[in-house]
């Protein structure tokens, strides 16, 4: 196992090289919206309320009114998945309140997957590769991965197993 220090320099080097800031830091990146397999908090949360009104319309708009106003939004969602973009009722989550999370349908069209925003990239990666399964191969990881979230890269599992302490360990023989 790894030490909760070890755990916390870990996460910081995974985010400094996946994002060029430190977990601390992570509250006041935004990305790009032209990136779709990094997004704060806040543009899920954006995301969210733009799928529940995108039939009914919201904030004064008429229904054609908002989905002409969020368009490119659903443009840029639409050409990664196919759609199949939903709402999905979540349950707390370690100190999350939980509530309703943006999803997409596997690429096999049988399960709903989570999209998660950056600050909770590296928990669901390290669940899946260190704590479940002690420490899987980056495309083993990748597979998990895919199995139940939207958004998380290969570029992203490559990186956490690349800064991962005790996988580094294992290659030099330590």
């Amino acid at each position: 196992g790894m030490t909760e220090e070890l755990i916390a320099q870990h996460r910081d080097d995974f985010y400094k090289r996946m994002i060029g800031l430190s977990y601390n830091e992570i509250d006041s990146f935004e990305p790009s919206v032209k990136n779709l397999h990094i997004k704060s908090l806040s543009q899920l949360k954006e995301s969210v309320h733009i799928v529940r009104h995108w039939l009914s319309g919201a904030d004064g708009l008429e229904a054609t009114e908002f989905r002409a106003k969020h368009k490119s939004w659903y443009s840029k969602l639409k050409s990664v998945d196919g759609t199949g973009i939903h709402l999905r009722n979540m349950d707390s989550i370690e100190g999350d309140t939980g509530g309703t999370v943006l999803c997409r349908h596997s690429k096999d069209g049988e399960r709903s997957i989570v999209y998660l925003d950056v600050g909770r990239v590296y928990d669901a990666i390290f669940e899946i590769h260190a704590v479940a399964n002690d420490h899987l191969p980056r495309e083993t990881t990748k597979v998990k991965c895919d199995e139940l979230y939207a958004n998380i890269t290969d570029s992203q599992v490559r990186t956490f197993i690349d800064t991962c302490p005790v996988c580094c360990s294992r290659k030099i023989g330590i």
